[in-house]
């Protein structure tokens, strides 16, 4: 299993009250936030599974996932939903993005 599974887990527990304050709002913004977290969680655990071209699909859409949650919390900043979000757990999304685009060519 990739090191980054930790640390994808944990921007998943740091998002928890994005993904609440996010669904008071619009509800269904909040669910692809929660959903793309899982996705790229769940991204990395069968990717560590895998080989070959399969490995690196697996770690491809965690990526993507990953990204699509940034997404998300820019539109939620946009659109007023949220007031702020913290730059080292940005920054923290951007390292599993990273990371689990260097995986993949592994």
């Amino acid at each position: 299993m990739l090191r980054i599974y930790d640390d994808a887990l944990e921007v998943v527990r740091r998002l928890v009250p994005y993904v609440e304050s996010i669904r008071r709002r619009q509800p269904s913004l909040a669910d692809q936030l929660d959903r793309a977290g899982d996705s790229t969680v769940l991204g990395i655990a069968e990717g560590s599974r895998s080989a070959g071209k399969s490995r690196a699909l697996h770690y491809t859409r965690g990526a993507a996932s990953m990204d699509e949650a940034i997404g998300c919390i820019d539109l939620a900043l946009a659109k007023g939903h949220i007031a702020r979000f913290d730059e080292e757990l940005r920054q923290q999304m951007k390292r599993v993005v990273g990371t689990l685009i260097k995986a993949r060519r592994c």
